[in-house]
């Protein structure tokens, strides 16, 4: 069996400099501003989670309506058809879904009437075409009705002022068509955060450029762009920026106004080079910690005019389970989701896996299944510079602090890199 080591910096840390995983995300949920809601157009806010309750301005349906193809009637007519023994009635008109009757409905008369289409004055039920038979001026009817059968009565559905939905909700398919049929055109909706991704080092350069010797394309804007889009968010790329004070504070400055969170990676460990935490506690406030985690152990975390920035560890997979376990959560709160964790499950392992001490590790696994079980393998070698382990991930699997090795077969928790 294959054993997939934890790429780490063991030798460089100790166990009371490192805060752990849940400490630091409840630091982080803490500092945010509280999210402010706005008035969005219904048809638009898919998604979205409500403000506020929403009420019924009006009744739904507005009108008495048939629920059938057939004739409108007088119950009492018809009270005693049978197939036998129908009852015969003129017939005085026809009444289309979107049309007005014109008439009313007397004794012995009906109206023939589609489905949706307004109750005639005088009928007070509906008796549907399959149960009729005749043709032109009169229609014989083979069957009984009861008054309001087949007829959908004002407000069966909705009432005026009746509680739609309640605040706390994500808005789904479903919930729009009941807020438009009622009448709602506009909720209180928390918005999407806008977000800017900025990447920063010297050896960055564009998607779109070819890298010279020791340069690399800036994967981390992308991918993390897309994570913001995959939590909620609406993403900025706003980078990459060198590795020097100008160009931090340039990148940071352009962005404000517009963004409603800053996430940058690159430039947060202990290096001379790594200037991020100075350069936000310079424009406002930020901290620097080291998070019993592995990968993404060097976090900062910040804010500048109210706005939270993160500083996310370079290295690519550092940057996405960072993202996942402290940006994502963060996103959910600003959109005033309840639900800020991935789903998970328990799988049983499909290698033996290795741990460092006093920190929890974060392997990329795929999952598979076992009869009743969930198997999770690695993806291969875990290393924070491995982008392949990535993209060939179904979850996250969690190594609990203090466990250094697991075996094959082994459960752990894994959290599920679906999009919900």
């Amino acid at each position: 069996m294959n054993t997939f080591v934890g790429q780490g910096r063991q030798a460089v840390y100790t166990q009371d400099e490192l805060l752990p995983v849940e400490t630091y995300r409840e630091y982080v949920v803490r500092a945010l501003p509280r999210p402010e809601s706005m008035e969005i157009g219904t048809s638009d806010a898919l998604g979205l989670v409500l403000a506020d309750d929403v009420t019924a301005p009006e009744p739904l349906p507005a009108f008495a309506n048939s629920g059938m193809d057939g004739f409108a009637v007088r119950a009492v007519d018809v009270s005693s058809a049978s197939q036998t023994e129908p009852v015969e009635l003129r017939v005085i008109g026809e009444v289309v879904a979107g049309a007005t009757a014109d008439q009313s409905v007397g004794p012995g008369e009906a109206m023939r009437i589609m489905t949706g289409a307004p109750v005639p004055p005088g009928a007070d039920a509906v008796v549907p075409v399959e149960v009729t038979s005749g043709d032109g001026g009169r229609v014989s009817i083979h069957r009984p009705s009861e008054r309001g059968q087949h007829v959908r009565p004002v407000g069966q559905d909705v009432t005026p002022g009746q509680r739609l939905l309640g605040a706390g909700r994500r808005i789904g398919p479903g919930d729009i068509a009941l807020l438009v049929a009622s009448g709602v055109t506009r909720v209180p909706c928390y918005p999407r955060p806008r977000v800017s991704v900025i990447s920063t080092g010297d050896e960055l350069v564009g998607a779109d450029q070819v890298p010279t010797n020791g340069q690399i394309r800036d994967s981390n804007g992308p991918m993390l762009a897309a994570l913001v889009r995959q939590a909620g968010g609406v993403p900025y790329i706003g980078g990459p920026a060198r590795d020097d004070r100008r160009s931090l504070v340039d990148a940071l400055e352009s962005n404000l106004g517009h963004v409603d969170v800053m996430v940058l990676t690159g430039g947060v460990s202990a290096g001379v080079r790594d200037l991020v935490a100075d350069v936000v506690a310079h424009l406002g406030e930020a901290a620097k910690f080291k998070v019993a985690m592995q990968p993404g152990m060097p976090q900062v975390v910040g804010r500048i005019d109210d706005v939270p920035v993160f500083g996310l560890p370079g290295n690519p997979v550092s940057a996405f389970v960072s993202f996942e376990t402290f940006v994502r959560p963060a996103l959910r709160v600003l959109q005033g989701r309840r639900d800020l964790l991935r789903p998970a499950v328990t799988a049983v392992l499909g290698a033996d896996v290795t741990s460092p001490p006093h920190k929890r590790s974060y392997l990329r696994v795929r999952l598979s299944r076992d009869g009743a079980q969930w198997v999770a393998t690695p993806t291969g070698p875990q290393g924070s510079h491995m982008i392949s382990s990535i993209a060939a991930a179904d979850g996250l699997a969690e190594v609990a602090e203090g466990t250094t090795t697991l075996a094959a077969g082994d459960r752990v928790t894994v959290h599920l890199l679906v999009d919900q």
